[in-house]
């Protein structure tokens, strides 16, 4: 058998309260650039949030998932 759907097949889906959502922010245009030199913007603003204990994190989330 080739190709088509297969049960249990793909990505499982995430959680509502998992989702990322777009969000939009102003910052200065040196730290834009210094930000996209090191990876991707929400990325690193996301990994860096929940690495400082800024926000208290859910049970189930996972750091650079």
């Amino acid at each position: 058998m080739r190709g088509g759907k297969r049960a249990g097949a793909g990505r499982k889906k995430k959680p509502d309260h998992l989702k990322r959502e777009l969000v939009t922010i102003r910052l200065p245009q040196w730290m834009i650039s210094q930000l996209k030199r090191n990876g991707q913007i929400g990325y690193l603003i996301e990994s860096q949030l929940a690495k400082k204990d800024f926000l208290n994190l859910p049970d189930d989330y996972e750091i650079d998932s």
